[in-house]
């Protein structure tokens, strides 16, 4: 006799489809600030040597600084009303969800506490422009929120 074994393999619990909602919507907010800060640099780069040498703050950076920002919101707005209508609608997060949020805004204020004293720390520094200053104070919240999207995925996956 010959029978037929059938095995049953268990797909690892990281799946997509096991990821909360809250999981995703963090992993996805990581990737607009990410992909946003990351457009900041790329343009606010060329206009450094400008603003160095003259002590001037560029033409367009304003709009750069704005455009940005407004980026961020307007993409972390959409982010959670697709979301919502994706899942039926946003579910309560649970108690370890919740934990590696409060842990994950400590480790961020700590980036953007160092980025604001950065910040005015470089209005004493006679070769920093009010450029840097700018940099670092939108370098700095950036920096946090990257930080605080990235260290909550790391603590809610323990």
């Amino acid at each position: 006799r010959n029978h037929m074994k059938q095995e049953t393999f268990n797909h690892p619990q990281n799946a997509l489809s096991n990821v909360s909602f809250q999981q995703k919507s963090t992993a996805l907010s990581l990737i607009i600030t990410g992909s946003a800060t990351a457009y900041y640099f790329a343009n606010m780069w060329p206009m450094r040597p400008i603003a160095l040498a003259n002590d001037i703050i560029p033409a367009g950076y304003g709009n750069l600084l704005l455009n940005t920002i407004g980026l961020i919101v307007l993409a972390e707005i959409i982010l959670q009303i697709v979301l919502v209508f994706g899942a039926g609608s946003a579910s309560t997060a649970v108690a370890h969800e919740k934990q590696a949020a409060l842990k994950a805004r400590r480790n961020a204020y700590g980036v953007l506490a160092f980025g604001a004293l950065a910040a005015i720390g470089s209005v004493f520094l006679e070769e920093l422009t009010p450029f840097c200053t700018a940099n670092l104070a939108f370098l700095g919240l950036a920096f946090a929120e990257v930080v605080k999207f990235a260290s909550q995925l790391v603590y809610a996956r323990k």
